[in-house]
């Protein structure tokens, strides 16, 4: 009997030893993390002070940008809902958030052609080719890049005009409605005009002509596509995929 409770008292100096021994070591990586903490927004402001003692507004805008995103998809990573996102199709566009770019890199907010031949809602990343507004005058690498022309610019607008179409028609039978069906049918009308001014403002900033950079095909965390039913239904042709795909093949394999 006092061997068995010698034991006993044995395995709970045990324990408190290892519960005092774990707390120590938590006491001690907090103080670690803040250290780290600490040390990294003091880099931070003197990256911050040197972009703007350089002039260099724009570059410690985008930063200072980049970082509050950044911060936002670390916060959301554990609660975000990846079954509230579509399950994308090869050739769909989407419009990604590809952060605070390294040299030449590309950066900020891009249009990106999804490259994924299947996809489902337990997958967490998309991989995408970036695509950049073509520029005048400017000569485009054809070894690297791929020259969409105005197709997706195309396609937005087509879709702008289609929906315009829908809408006028719905409107024009308004007055051969009964009296408590035309509240209904406005407030639908309504919504799909606010949609539609949203595809207008969509294709006003868009310019024509799209390049797509092959040469920088990346995995993105879905957590980085916006989320906007503007795009939906938005694709490129099988033929623009097949000109990709030939320049992934060229730059990428044998």
């Amino acid at each position: 009997m006092e061997n068995k409770e010698t034991v006993n008292r044995l395995e709970n100096i045990g324990t408190t030893k290892n519960e005092t021994f774990n707390q120590n070591e938590l006491i001690e990586e907090k103080s670690k993390a803040i250290s780290h903490k600490d040390l990294s927004l003091k880099r931070l402001d003197e990256s911050f002070n040197k972009h703007i003692e350089l002039l260099e507004y724009k570059k410690s805008h985008l930063l200072a940008y980049w970082i509050n995103d950044f911060a936002n998809y670390h916060d959301e990573e554990r609660s975000f809902d990846f079954d509230s996102l579509k399950i994308f199709k090869r050739g769909d566009i989407v419009k990604v958030n590809l952060g605070f770019n390294v040299g030449k890199e590309m950066g900020g907010l891009h249009y990106c052609v999804v490259i994924n031949k299947y996809d489902n809602n337990s997958s967490g990343t998309l991989n995408v080719i970036p695509l950049s507004s073509s520029k005048e005058g400017k000569v485009y690498n054809n070894t690297t890049c791929v020259d969409l022309g105005d197709e997706l610019y195309n396609l937005l607008y087509n879709k702008f005009e289609v929906e315009l179409e829908r809408v006028t028609k719905r409107f024009s039978k308004l007055g051969n409605l009964p009296i408590e069906e035309r509240a209904k049918e406005l407030n639908y009308i309504s919504k799909r005009s606010d949609y539609l001014e949203k595809v207008k403002d969509e294709i006003f900033r868009m310019k024509h002509g799209s390049i797509a950079y092959v040469n920088q095909i990346t995995t993105i965390s879905k957590q980085r596509v916006f989320k906007t039913p503007i795009l939906s239904g938005i694709k490129v042709s099988p033929n623009s995929m097949d000109l990709l795909d030939e320049k992934i093949k060229k730059l990428y394999t044998k």
